[in-house]
């Protein structure tokens, strides 16, 4: 059996990742056979809920070197920093005989091998989203994680293009991994009636759980709703999403002052972070799912749409098109683009035949368990 290392470093600023970790272990602990034995490892001071998502699926460990600057934390940053070695990390997982660390974007151990996924490479494509220090920064780290990685995965085969164009000398070491999303047990439980009396939605509605960052692009729907409502074409969007761009800092208020400054109250509802049950239901019971992004390494919204056989319109990102070729697609630049689409839309407009779901979950398992063989 190969013992296998996660860090839990997730927060409700990247609910893409918290998502990501809990569909992989789902995925291992039903198609693994006993083959992998998964550790995770957290600060004492994590979030109870996050360590109780972890435990369904993985042997947890508490430790005060994944706290944010405990004593511990700070010797192993500077130990990384000064020497580039990793001796205290180490010393921590081969307490529990950790062969691979998965996922965790640290490298240069002695023993330990290493499997890094990179989610995407946004920054090449949208060097404005970024500082010139981030951008720096992504590079350099992004490269020496590529170099320093025994395997290095990414999600979609449009994100291993871009990463041979940005280092092709290692394109060798790449897997394509894409993850599958399962829908919570809560799913079928809630009442359509109920759902939206509890979040004061009062129509039919078509949904939004990008989190609200600036190239999720939520404003070219925005404009489009404004301009159909000018048409007395009245388009009900639901959003939901932490309200909050840690990159750029007056977005959210952006976004609200469109709403408020174009009567948009009755049109669009934001209703920030909530429960992750309510994500699905909000999907299941919406007349579509919007994704407008300008960019995505394989996105979280689409695979819970695909599990769950729910229509979609996306942006024309290529990504997209290998991800669900069944959506409807617009020109993400031209908020007119989007405008046809809405107007004309039906519901009906989709072939949403459901993927099995249990045979793209065993896939995404059985990929995971043949990538860390490799390295052993």
């Amino acid at each position: 059996m190969i013992k296998i290392g996660l860090i839990g470093s997730v927060s409700k600023e990247w609910m893409g990742g918290y998502n990501y970790f809990k569909n992989l272990l789902y995925a291992i602990n039903v198609f693994s056979s006993n083959e992998l034995k998964v550790f995770v490892f957290l600060g004492k001071k994590s979030n109870p809920l996050t360590k109780d998502m972890f435990l369904k699926y993985a042997t947890v460990i508490e430790d005060s070197a994944f706290d944010r600057m405990s004593l511990k934390w700070f010797l192993i940053k500077i130990e990384e920093k000064i020497f580039k070695t990793n001796f205290i990390l180490e010393y921590i997982l081969n307490k529990y005989d950790i062969q691979i660390l998965s996922h965790s974007f640290i490298t240069k151990f002695k023993k330990i091998k290493t499997v890094n996924w990179i989610p995407d490479f946004q920054h090449i494509h949208l060097p404005e989203m970024f500082s010139k220090k981030e951008l720096k920064n992504r590079d350099k780290t992004f490269l020496n994680v590529i170099k320093d990685s025994d395997i290095i995965i990414v999600s979609s085969n449009d994100a291993f293009t871009d990463l041979k164009t940005f280092a092709s000398r290692y394109e060798a070491k790449v897997k394509v991994l894409q993850f599958v999303s399962q829908p919570v047990q809560e799913y079928n439980a809630m009442s359509k009636n109920i759902l939206k009396t509890k979040y004061g939605i009062n129509n039919d509605y078509f949904y939004m759980p990008n989190q609200f960052w600036k190239h999720k692009n939520h404003l070219t729907v925005f404009k489009a709703i404004n301009q159909l409502r000018n048409e007395n074409i009245n388009i009900h969007l639901v959003c939901s999403g932490h309200l909050e761009d840690y990159r750029n800092k007056n977005h959210i208020e952006i976004l609200k002052n469109y709403i408020y400054k174009n009567n948009l109250d009755n049109n669009i509802k934001l209703l920030g972070l909530i429960d992750y049950e309510d994500v699905f239901n909000l999907i299941k019971f919406s007349k579509a799912v919007i994704n407008p992004s300008l960019f995505e390494g394989w996105s979280t919204t689409v695979e819970e749409c695909k599990s769950v056989g729910k229509n979609m319109i996306l942006s024309d990102l290529n990504v997209h098109k290998e991800q669900y070729p069944a959506a409807l697609f617009f020109n993400k630049n031209k908020k007119d683009s989007l405008v046809e689409v809405l107007r004309n839309y039906k519901e009906d407009d989709i072939d949403n035949n459901r993927e099995l779901l249990n045979d793209r979950t065993k896939e995404f398992a059985e990929k995971y368990i043949t990538i860390v063989k490799s390295v052993i």
